[in-house]
């Protein structure tokens, strides 16, 4: 039976002004005619299992992991910082841009270049799946190689940037939650983010439900350092800190206070409290509705062990 807060949230509860139904409606700068794809039949899941920072057996404190998203500037074209309007549908409009700050800017940050030797920069492996930036950085180094190795060269480092995606690395989760669709254009963006020339008429929009962007969130962001389900993970045996489940969250918080605390680090603000927001990084990239979607997808599809 749902508790009271998750019953709340299934019933319309507002989170603010705006309603979880809300999504970004997004619109790439100069790319009026970028093509605009209806993502259907997409099966949703539950996110089930340990954290990724469990998994690998690394502390939460000392690790980069999930917690670089607002480190650096974005790149000058980088659309996911456009203010979003409401779709009262309950559709979002996904850039390729979209998923890679959904799903791979917490640990990689907004350029791509990770933080070495932890988190490897993606941008030197999309490089190489360009025949062009091949041809380019060998001339550089005063070597010339025919058509057909560097096309090999780059067909197999396409390949290889394809298989990482789908099974991760050794320290790199996989993200089998991603539809050919979805993977198509964050595979765009990330040609665009390499500097590939030619990607930015390649970039499309995606249209997916609320549901499908939250588990995009839960699963791409929140699922490093939050487990599933169970007490959580600690973060300081001194402290007896913990970081909750995401299974705990419907139960234990209103949509506003996740929302206020995922965006401005305080969930229950005081005047005590209004100057720290404890171990947790802000991720103000997210909007609201996209914290909103995450919250009812942990109550819709309640996580597994």
């Amino acid at each position: 039976m749902l508790g009271t807060r998750a019953g709340a949230c299934l019933i319309g509860l507002s989170l603010g002004s705006l309603p979880l139904s809300a999504g970004p409606a997004r619109s790439l700068p100069d790319r009026k005619e970028a093509a605009v794809r209806v993502v259907s039949g997409t099966r949703v899941t539950a996110v089930e299992g340990e954290s990724w920072l469990r998994h690998l057996g690394v502390p939460f404190i000392g690790s980069n992991m999930g917690r670089v998203a607002n480190w650096g500037e974005p790149p000058p074209s980088y659309p996911g910082q456009l203010s979003s309007g409401e779709r009262p549908d309950g559709d979002f409009q996904l850039s390729g841009a979209d998923l890679y700050r959904l799903n791979c800017r917490s640990c990689h940050k907004a350029d791509g270049s990770g933080v070495p030797p932890e988190i490897n920069s993606i941008i030197g492996p999309v490089q190489a799946t360009s025949a062009a930036m091949i041809r380019a950085q060998m001339k550089q180094r005063g070597a010339e190689l025919d058509a057909k190795t560097v096309n090999q060269l780059a067909s197999q480092a396409q390949a290889s940037l394809r298989m990482r995606l789908q099974n991760g690395g050794e320290r790199m989760p996989p993200f089998r939650h991603l539809v050919p669709e979805e993977v198509e254009a964050l595979l765009a963006y990330l040609d665009e983010l390499a500097g590939i020339p030619g990607a930015e008429q390649k970039q499309v929009l995606l249209v997916e439900p609320a549901s499908r962007i939250g588990e995009h969130v839960v699963k791409g962001t929140c699922h490093i350092c939050h487990e599933a389900s169970g007490p959580g993970l600690a973060v300081s045996i001194a402290t007896s800190q913990s970081i909750p489940s995401l299974a705990s969250l419907p139960v234990d918080r209103f949509p506003y206070e996740v929302i206020r605390k995922v965006r401005e680090g305080v969930s229950r603000p005081t005047p005590m409290m209004t100057s720290s927001h404890g171990q947790m990084p802000i991720f103000s990239i997210l909007t609201p509705g996209e914290v909103g979607a995450a919250y009812s997808y942990l109550v819709r599809y309640p996580p597994r062990p």
